[in-house]
């Protein structure tokens, strides 16, 4: 088996992953970006990952049929092109900022929970995302419907009731029955 194999099998596995997160079948790293404390809030930035290995998988690719075939092939160039505009993507992500509907596509179910939570219950959803069971994170990540229940029901739980003091009393549970 040729040691070119890895660098192909690496780079078609963070491709497929990067692929997953953008079809949103895989939400963690997406969810792990709310985590963050700040002034900004960051997002998930999936254009340097996809850039860097297309590359590596081109420039492998490239050196594995020139190993098996014998021709020399220049497609390499290709793919040092791709990981240069990967590390251009990365260091400069305020062009991305700019024109978000081109370099800052997310799955849908991003736009929704963005559309109706606030950056502290994102922040919430991501934290409670990470004490899941590994079973449930594999179901909330192939049922849309199922995570937007589950990240109500989590906005629900961490309400918090600062406006108005008076609805937190210390009178018991039991107080409205009567005893006789």
């Amino acid at each position: 088996m040729s040691t070119l194999l890895i660098p192909i099998l690496i780079s078609i596995a963070f491709l497929l992953r990067t692929g997953l997160i953008l079809i949103g079948l895989f939400k963690g790293p997406i969810l792990h970006t709310f985590e963050k404390y700040g002034d900004d809030e960051t997002v998930y930035y999936p254009l340097p990952s996809l850039l860097l290995w297309a590359g590596v998988l081109v420039i492998s690719g490239t050196a594995l049929m020139s190993e098996k075939t014998g021709i020399n092939l220049n497609a390499g160039f290709i793919g040092v092109l791709l990981i240069i505009g990967a590390y251009m993507a990365y260091t400069n992500p305020d062009i991305a900022r700019q024109y978000p509907q081109i370099f800052m596509i997310y799955p849908r179910w991003y736009y929704e929970l963005r559309d109706r939570t606030t950056r502290y219950e994102r922040r919430r959803i991501a934290y409670m995302w990470l004490w899941l069971p590994r079973r449930l994170r594999v179901i909330y990540n192939a049922s849309d419907r199922a995570f937007s229940q589950w990240a109500d029901l989590v906005i629900m739980a961490t309400m918090r009731y600062e406006e108005s003091q008076e609805m937190w009393t210390d009178r018991p549970l039991n107080a409205n029955i009567r005893s006789s």
